[in-house]
């Protein structure tokens, strides 16, 4: 899984980011949102996190962790 792949939400409204990827137990005026995109072989979850500035998404990032978001 890679960045790429979730560049066109760059630019996206709250309301868009819903539409295409459900709520994802985010507070809806949070500035940063975060879904869980997939697994690796090992077991570790892909989040990725998107970074709200002025209301559009202006940033976005993919980590990979055990546990929780």
């Amino acid at each position: 899984m890679k960045k790429e792949n979730f560049n066109h939400l760059l630019g996206k409204s709250r309301h868009e980011i819903m539409q295409e990827l459900g709520d994802g137990f985010n507070y809806f005026n949070s500035e940063i949102w975060t879904y869980e995109v997939g697994k690796t072989w090992f077991g570790q979850k892909i989040i990725l996190s998107l970074i709200f500035k002025d209301e559009k998404v202006s940033e976005l990032n993919l980590t990979k962790r055990f546990g929780r978001c």
